[in-house]
């Protein structure tokens, strides 16, 4: 037998290798995509907590500044009724005044033994008495 007669297939080509860089990066792409989006999951449930914690804490001082301003208004209208009585105290002393000074002038005439303050202090009395 010649060597021509018998032929040997050849080997199948090798196969071709795997570009293990391109995997690995595509493996690491998506880890790192999966981590980024866990992250932003994260930080929206943090930041819509804390908007409720915020829509709580302005709830809160909207009824302080409420409560503020009607103890204002209380406060307000109790200075309007004070004010008020201070001026009718104010004009009845006045008015005391006109009978007091007179008394006063007509005692303070007595004690001295002025006859001549004592007349029209007494005359003045019996006027605003």
């Amino acid at each position: 037998m010649t060597d021509h007669a018998l032929s040997i297939p050849s080997p199948p080509p090798p196969p071709r290798p795997r570009p293990r860089a391109a995997v690995v990066l595509l493996g690491l792409l998506a880890v790192v995509l999966v981590g980024a989006s866990v992250l932003a999951i994260v930080l929206y449930a943090g930041a819509k907590e804390e908007h409720g914690l915020e829509v709580q804490r302005l709830d809160q001082t909207s009824r302080s500044l409420a409560e503020a301003e009607e103890r204002l208004e209380e406060t307000e209208s109790a200075n309007d009724t004070v004010i008020g009585r201070i001026s009718t105290l104010e004009a009845q002393n006045a008015e005391l005044h006109k009978c007091a000074d007179p008394a006063r002038d007509s005692i303070i005439a007595a004690r001295d033994d002025d006859d001549a303050a004592l007349g029209p202090a007494v005359d003045r009395a019996s006027d605003n008495c």
